[in-house]
């Protein structure tokens, strides 16, 4: 069965309402800009239409996740995350963090087209995958993967599996520990020197084993030390060996909870509060335990119910 008519089957389209969404689905995006840390940088983000969204969610939940995702890339995973993509650099005394510029709007449609074929699915099926996954871009009218589409990210993993498999493989070979979160791209070692003459290896590596043209960004390269701090996608590895949210974070919640304790919230910021809590919880459920003792259980309980699991 084609992969439109299984379109049609599952979901509550009629086949003219489904062929001119199809049709139409690139143009159908949403676009707003959110500032970057950088002054006077912004990040474009294109959220789809929830007819298109839907379609992107089926094609995710039935197509796309018949395919691998290597055990290195730790972002968009069910079931992994932002600690497992630190947890196997915390024993390396040595880190080196690069960044791919633009990571998603180089992604094209010609380069799902040759992944499409590589992995078996069928003319017309990738041609219509084609025009649901990507968004046409203004000025050029080419077709890229969006940030802010539901099915840019996993597929994104799809698409550089076979980097993976090489850097990993790479970087195994020199005692070396790879992760990748989406477009941040973490390397450890304890061994001195090593990672140094690991980057100068990467474009190479790049250029070889993915033929979407990615391109690193100096200015965000880093080389970090168990000395100067090593901080891998917002969280801290100490000098102890265990991963933290970091002091100014915990500077930061203490302050916002004592401002609860008071009433002094408004019902965002407590949402925002309670959010950042339920993370910590998943971080560092210890310090929530010290943060119950300081400021009593009452307050912790408000904010985050399961405390009193953690206090047993």
């Amino acid at each position: 069965m084609s992969l439109r008519d299984q379109l049609l089957r599952a979901l509550p389209f009629n086949a003219t309402e489904l062929d001119l969404l199809i049709w139409s689905a690139p143009l159908r995006y949403k676009t707003y800009y959110i500032k970057k840390r950088q002054p006077g940088l912004f990040r474009e983000v294109s959220q789809p239409t929830p007819e298109v969204k839907l379609l992107q969610r089926w094609l995710v939940a039935n197509v796309l996740s018949n395919f691998p995702v290597h055990t290195s890339a730790k972002a968009y995973k069910r079931g992994t995350g932002l600690i497992e993509n630190v947890q196997p650099h915390v024993q390396h005394r040595f880190l080196l963090k690069v960044d791919f510029e633009n990571f998603f709007p180089s992604i094209k449609a010609d380069h799902f087209i040759r992944f499409a074929s590589d992995a078996g699915i069928d003319d017309l099926d990738s041609n219509l995958m084609k025009q649901v996954l990507f968004k046409r871009t203004k000025g050029t009218g080419s077709l890229a993967l969006a940030i802010g589409a539901p099915s840019s990210p996993h597929l994104s993993n799809l698409m550089l599996h076979s980097l993976d498999c090489a850097l990993a493989l790479t970087a195994s070979r020199e005692n070396i520990a790879y992760t990748r979160y989406a477009d941040d791209l973490s390397f450890s070692t304890s061994t001195p020197g090593v990672l140094s003459e690991f980057e100068k290896k990467l474009p190479l590596i790049i250029r070889e084993n993915c033929d979407i043209p990615l391109k690193l960004n100096a200015e965000k390269t880093i080389h970090a030390s168990k000395k100067s701090g090593r901080r891998i996608t917002g969280l801290t590895i100490t000098p102890q060996g265990t991963i933290s949210v970091g002091l100014e974070q915990k500077k930061l919640l203490r302050s916002q909870i004592h401002r609860f304790s008071k009433n002094e919230l408004n019902a965002e910021s407590i949402q925002s509060l309670t959010g950042y809590i339920a993370y910590l919880a998943s971080i560092e459920p210890a310090h929530l335990v010290r943060l119950a003792r300081y400021y009593g259980i009452d307050v912790m309980r408000a904010l985050y119910p399961p405390i009193s699991d953690l206090l047993v």
